[in-house]
């Protein structure tokens, strides 16, 4: 038996399907229906901050995440299922910024962001105590939060998300347009796992190629 309501199993499912790489990682899965929730309460949209908890990677929707690491199989079936009968109620666009958001951002980033959220950092004293299940507050949630929603929605235009190609490569995740990363050939490729080593270049990483087929760091 599983306990996440429909909407987060719904959206779960669009990740699944969309993002596979994503779904499989229990923080991104987290962080992406935390985002979503956010942009969804900023838009003024429908949202759902039940169950939401303060861990010390930032918040978890502690059902799904009980679901997700405790009856895995039951869970990726019933993701399946909820999102082809609600595909309608999930917003398209928002599920792209959000998805874009967790696929070029590392796991240790993704926390830091969310530890910039007063809907976390309002508990962040319990929280990093060790206190267990903290439960977390949308009231919480204010001006300043509203704020860097509504940078990352700037940051990531869905324009921008549908002609770009994510490559990941040792924790750096590079984003380049889909024709530049068509005409990639082994020797970008191996550019691009050369730049990876480069601590000074920070997620995410953005490339073209110039008119003679040179790599460039945007």
């Amino acid at each position: 038996m599983l306990w996440s309501n429909e909407r987060k199993l719904a959206l779960s499912g669009w990740l699944n399907e969309n993002h596979r790489s994503s779904y499989s990682s229990s923080l991104k899965l987290q962080k992406f229906l935390f985002f979503y929730e956010c942009f969804s309460k900023v838009d003024g949209e429908e949202h759902d901050f039940s169950n939401l908890k303060g861990y010390k990677n930032g918040p978890v929707f502690s059902r799904v995440y009980g679901d997700y690491t405790k009856d895995r199989s039951e869970f990726n079936h019933e993701v399946v299922r909820a999102y082809h009968e609600q595909q309608h109620a999930v917003s398209e666009v928002r599920a792209a910024q959000c998805a874009f958001l967790v696929g070029t951002l590392s796991e240790s980033e993704l926390s830091s962001l969310t530890h910039e959220f007063n809907i976390w950092s309002a508990k962040k004293e319990r929280i990093l105590s060790g206190e267990y299940q903290v439960s977390l507050d949308e009231s919480d949630f204010g001006t300043e939060d509203a704020g860097i929603v509504r940078q990352l929605q700037s940051a990531f235009p869905y324009d921008m998300i549908k002609n770009s190609s994510i490559i990941a490569v040792d924790g750096k995740y590079f984003v380049l347009s889909n024709d530049d990363a068509e005409k990639l050939t082994p020797t970008h490729e191996d550019t691009i796992s050369a730049l990876a080593l480069n601590a000074e270049l920070h997620n995410p990483i953005y490339l073209e190629l110039d008119e003679d087929g040179r790599l460039l760091v945007d």
